[in-house]
């Protein structure tokens, strides 16, 4: 089996820590188990994040080692050039791949901790939802379409948020590895099928977009093609769900 690591140079000092996750990831504090598996560490006083990808399937361990970049890899440097961009994510420090009979098999990636919270518990889960943090979210997502950051899944619990003290908010994206990145601003059809993201057309949605729309100068005829553009979307989700919920019975 063979090893391969790419380090934030900030962090060499804990090159020998890193190289050994593959044997002593099981030592970390479990922080959650899913498909994918998280671990938290203490390595001379830096406390650090470690998300174990779910296993691959033979079919992805291809695609993975010779056709395209696999999700540890662009956490790593999304993690990066969002940093660079400025916007805040967990600081990336590592990202580590084993390799069985030359194919990719197991994937981690290390990062800063974050103690922020996601916003669904404040816009979603909450009435009435929390005004001023709507507010400063739709002026958040407006920032980075303007930055040229298109984060493909922007749920409300990867949007991550702590208070400033001052009645201001500072945002955290995380599980960033499905991003695009434009030189100038996000394309505006782009920006309206990003915003379906969020949660269903409900007030809170709406309330959203009409933050969004006047940050970016938006038209009420852009608004009501983005009202559209998410009926589309959310009719689309819903017959999905029904067909794989189908051929799962079927299947069973």
């Amino acid at each position: 089996m063979s090893l391969r690591t790419v380090i934030n140079p900030k962090f060499e000092a804990l090159r020998t820590r890193i190289e050994a996750l593959p044997e002593r990831f099981g030592e970390g504090q479990l922080i959650y188990a899913g498909r994918n598996e998280i671990r938290e560490f203490n390595w001379n006083g830096n406390t650090v994040a470690v998300k174990r990808f779910a296993k691959l399937g033979i079919i992805k361990r291809i695609i993975y080692t010779y056709f395209r970049p696999n999700k540890a890899l662009r956490s790593y440097s999304n993690g990066m050039e969002i940093i660079h961009r400025g916007v805040s994510t967990p600081e990336p420090i590592a990202y580590v791949e084993t390799k069985s009979h030359r194919l990719i098999k197991d994937l981690y990636y290390v990062s800063r901790v974050t103690t922020a919270k996601d916003i669904k518990s404040e816009l979603i889960d909450k009435e009435p939802y929390n005004r001023q943090l709507l507010e400063a979210y739709a002026k958040f997502v407006a920032s980075l379409h303007e930055r040229g950051i298109l984060h493909r899944d922007l749920n409300p619990t990867n949007v991550l948020y702590t208070q400033d003290g001052k009645g201001g908010c500072r945002f955290t994206l995380i599980d960033v590895n499905r991003m695009t990145f434009f030189d100038g601003p996000v394309p505006k059809a782009d920006c309206m099928e990003n915003l379906t993201l969020f949660w269903w057309l409900t007030p809170v949605y709406r309330a959203v977009l009409k933050v969004y729309a006047r940050e970016r100068g938006w038209t009420q005829a852009d608004i009501d093609e983005a009202i559209h553009v998410k009926e589309v979307h959310d009719r689309r989700w819903v017959r999905r769900k029904k067909f794989t919920a189908h051929f799962k019975r079927k299947k069973h």
